[in-house]
């Protein structure tokens, strides 16, 4: 066997390892979907709080007695303190997307580890509670992303039906995309700030409990069954 094939087979044989690993720790702590045999939805809004459209999205989930999970960016959170606390007064679960929304998967345990713990700090002086999961920028994750969220207590909160709202998507278009690709346990990624998505909750969530779901929490889901 030449070194080239010794070389490119090492490799192999490490990614294989390591994604092998990463594998079990996104099953062990982290959440992408919820039991795919009962009628329970979570809506998840990242990258808030802004500082326009957040009491009208707040007011559409108010007034159908929506529950969602809000994935807060810490430095936001720290400019807009009045919308965190309406976000949670409200009874929204408060969920972790880091302080300066960076790409986790670039940087080392300690420095992934800080973003998180940053958001608390921010939360603990609005005497809101500390996170339970943790939304990577971009869904991407890793070994170390991994070992730092251990070392703050948090789990891994993925989705399994995205929007992509933040492309410009028409209401129209956000509505039908969810409609038709809804499912028991899904968790749908939206985001803050995007005026769009406000206005399709409605029809969407009139919708989905004619169909008879729930809208839970990501913590609610975790309890009942994640997978």
């Amino acid at each position: 066997m030449t070194v080239k094939k010794i070389m490119l087979l090492s490799l192999a044989i490490f990614i294989s390892l390591e994604w092998y690993v990463i594998s079990n720790e996104r099953a062990k702590y982290g959440i992408a979907s919820g039991n795919p045999f009962v009628r329970e939805i979570v809506l998840t809004f990242d990258d808030g709080p802004r500082e326009n459209t957040m009491q009208p999205l707040n007011a559409v989930l108010l007034e159908n007695n929506v529950h969602a999970t809000f994935f807060l960016v810490g430095k936001f959170a720290e400019r807009y303190p009045h919308i965190t606390r309406m976000l949670y007064n409200s009874g929204h679960e408060i969920a972790n997307h880091t302080y300066t929304h960076p790409k986790l998967y670039r940087l080392w345990v300690e420095k992934i580890e800080r973003e998180a713990e940053r958001v608390d700090e921010v939360l603990t002086a609005l005497n809101i509670p500390d996170t339970k999961f943790l939304r990577p920028p971009g869904g991407s994750f890793g070994i170390n992303i991994f070992n730092a969220m251990r070392r703050r207590k948090l789990k891994l909160g993925l989705w399994n039906l995205n929007t992509a709202d933040y492309t410009g998507r028409p209401a129209e278009e956000i509505t039908r995309l969810v409609l038709s690709s809804a499912r028991p346990g899904a968790i749908i990624l939206m985001h803050s700030g995007v005026p769009e998505t406000v206005k399709a909750l409605p029809e969407i969530i009139k919708a989905l409990k004619n169909r008879g779901y729930e809208f839970i929490t990501m913590q609610d889901m975790w309890n009942n069954g994640a997978i």
